[in-house]
This record gives structure tokens, C-alpha cells and sequence, in this order.
């Protein structure tokens, strides 16, 4: 079983025909020269029950060449790859290339367009994190982007979170063998959501090819925060201030911001914590300097809130007995940087 077949002299994969052109080459194929790349065996197009269109050898074949791929494998393969060159993409299966020092790697699917160099890998069988970092590295250090498909089922897609970081972009995928249904996961819908997204599988990869998947901690990317604050008397003057209670974070994407972060004042990095004090902000919203002060309570120094007219130091311990949830005032959006002190979680988002 494979995707490639010598046609008339000419190489035609069988991702490149469209139902009506596969179905006529398999009426005429008996009279065409039509033959395997790899041992020159007349080929037979086919078809099977998920739908791939591959070619196969003549029953006369002895053949030693083998992919040991399962029908699923050939399945996912074969809709990824049919998608991108149906998208402009020069795609190839089981590419073989080599890092700068000579190790050798065989990628699934291997696409360029224009200066982009990708890599697909389906992981049908089950494979350990650590080969699966050993092989991604390899992809790295020749310059090419992979991205991992983990075979999982609905219970266990979490796993692929073990995986997954900005470096290695994995997520699962399965097979309702009754609907023949191919489901992809592992990306969340915003920070406040309790469950990963479970969508169709080219559904998925193709938002992913657009940017509507992102990971959240990348490094000099652009984020966005959002003060969450509620009105407070202060301990010492009794004039009211506002207090910082969380900083949120967002992803721009398209017309939307999507939430994916919650953070605690104490988290702040420096440079984010340091434009909090910027004039403009602290007048428009009527907080005090947040800055390290000393605590008596606590018996030490951490980063916390002061009274707008007094500076006045608004502890944790108050600032946590004055939370109101339903009383919260929110700031505009403020664009920041990522920098290597910020403490978001890394995880990917369906931002769709």
C-alpha cells in the first residue's frame, strides 16, 4: 500500500486526484502503463472503507517493501497530506533527510511552500516521550517545524499535555471506528475552561496551519494583560483606592481576545509588575505603587499594592478579606511582552 505510482511514465499520488479522477483511473488503469516505484510491480488503485486512496501491488508482487503502517495511519496521513497540497503546499510521505552532522530521519509527511519547511508525524503505536523529543530534536536542529498527532482515546487525551510545549507541538488524536469519525485534541478554549477541545481532525490541523492554535508562553511574543480590581478603604487614611486582586492575560487573535491566564499579584514578573506604576495607569484607575514593601504580618518583603492617596501598604491578608468577585472593575487592555520571568503556563489554545 502507498500513495505514489509511476503513471504513464509520470509520478501521480494518489492525493493529488479528486474522487471523480480516481474513479476513472481505476476503470482505465488496465491500459496504462501503471507501475510501483519501488520494485516496478503493475499497481492497482484502490480505495478502502475510510476512504483512502492509495495503490497497491499486483497479487503477483514479491515485494519486500513494506510500511508496517496500520490502515489508520495511512488514513490520517492521507487526509493531511491531501490537504496540503490541495492548499498550495509541495508534500511528500515518507521523506528522508539528515541534520547538518549526517544523522538520518524519515519524516510521515514532509511540506514546503515558499521559505516554510514543515514536518507531520502521525504516532499510531505507542511511543515513549523521550524518543518522541529525540526524534523531534532531530527536526529542529535541521530547521524544519514538526508537529506530533499522539494516537490517545476521549479518556486519555489529557496525556498529551506530558508532551506537549512550544518546542514540541503535540496533540492527540482518535478513531470512532463505527462513525469513522477522526477527533483531534489538546488545546483549550480559553484559561476558564475545564475541558480540551474535541474537534474533527482536519478541522483542527487546518486551524492550527492558520494560527488559530497558539501556544501561550512564547518567548518576545505579544500578549495582552488586564487589571481586575475592586474598591477598597484604606486601613490607614480611609480614603478609598482601588487594589489590584489578579492580572489577567490574553491572546490576540483575529477580532477577539482570548483569556489565557490568571495570575496573582505576587506572580508578576519585574517588567510587567514595573509597568503597572506607569503615571497614566496609576491615575486612571486610582491604585497605589505596587512594589515590594515589608510586611510585619508575613515577616518579609513581597510585592503588593499601596493606597493611592497615602501609599499605605494593602497587604495580602487584606486584600484577600476585601475580594469581591461581584464588584470587580476591569482596566483596558494593556499590550506587554513576554519575557523569560513571566509565569504563564505553557499551554496550547484553540483561539477559533
Amino acid at each position: 500500500m502507498g500513495f505514489l505510482s509511476i503513471v504513464e511514465n509520470k509520478e501521480i499520488y494518489s492525493f493529488m486526484l479528486n474522487d471523480e479522477q480516481w474513479d476513472r483511473l481505476k476503470d482505465k488503469y488496465k491500459n496504462l502503463s501503471i507501475h510501483m516505484p519501488c520494485c516496478q510491480t503493475r499497481a492497482i488503485p484502490k480505495k478502502n472503507k475510510l476512504g483512502t486512496q492509495y495503490f497497491a501491488h499486483h497479487p503477483s508482487s514479491n515485494c519486500s517493501v513494506h510500511s508496517g503502517e496500520s490502515r489508520e495511519h495511512q488514513f490520517c496521513k492521507y487526509l493531511i497530506l491531501k490537504h496540503l497540497h490541495e492548499n498550495g503546499w509541495n508534500v511528500t510521505p515518507e521523506f528522508r533527510g539528515q541534520t547538518p552532522s549526517g544523522e538520518i530521519w524519515i519524516a510521515d509527511i514532509y511540506a514546503e511552500k515558499n521559505k516554510a519547511k514543515i514536518v507531520i508525524e502521525i504516532q499510531w503505536s505507542p511511543q515513549s516521550i523521550e524518543e518522541t523529543k529525540r526524534r523531534q530534536d532531530k527536526y529542529a536542529t535541521s530547521g524544519i517545524r514538526a508537529v506530533w498527532f499522539m494516537r490517545t482515546t476521549p479518556k486519555n487525551k489529557w496525556d498529551v499535555l506530558d508532551y506537549q510545549s512550544y518546542e514540541l507541538p503535540a496533540f492527540s488524536i482518535w478513531l470512532d471506528k463505527e462513525t469513522r469519525l477522526l477527533t483531534a485534541s489538546g488545546a483549550f478554549n480559553n484559561w476558564d475552561s475545564s475541558d480540551l477541545v474535541e474537534i474533527d481532525f482536519i478541522q483542527f490541523f487546518e486551524t492550527l496551519m492558520k494560527g488559530g492554535i497558539q501556544y501561550s508562553l512564547k518567548s518576545e511574543s505579544t500578549r495582552f494583560m488586564q487589571l481586575a480590581m475592586n474598591i477598597v478603604k484604606c486601613w490607614k487614611c480611609k480614603k478609598s483606592t482601588n487594589l489590584i486582586m489578579d492580572i489577567n492575560y490574553f491572546i490576540h487573535h483575529e477580532d477577539k481576545l482570548i483569556k489565557i491566564e490568571r495570575l496573582g499579584l505576587e506572580q508578576l514578573s519585574q517588567p510587567h509588575s514595573e509597568l503597572l506604576n506607569d503615571p497614566t495607569l496609576l491615575q486612571n484607575y486610582q491604585y497605589g505603587f505596587i512594589i515590594k514593601r515589608f510586611s510585619k504580618t508575613r515577616g518579609e518583603t513581597y510585592l503588593s499594592n499601596g493606597c493611592f492617596h497615602c501609599d499605605a501598604m494593602q497587604g495580602a491578608h487584606f486584600s484577600y478579606r476585601e475580594r469581591d468577585e461581584e464588584n470587580m472593575i476591569y482596566s483596558q487592555y494593556i499590550e506587554v511582552k513576554i519575557d523569560h520571568e513571566t509565569k504563564i503556563d505553557g499551554l496550547w489554545f484553540y483561539l477559533k
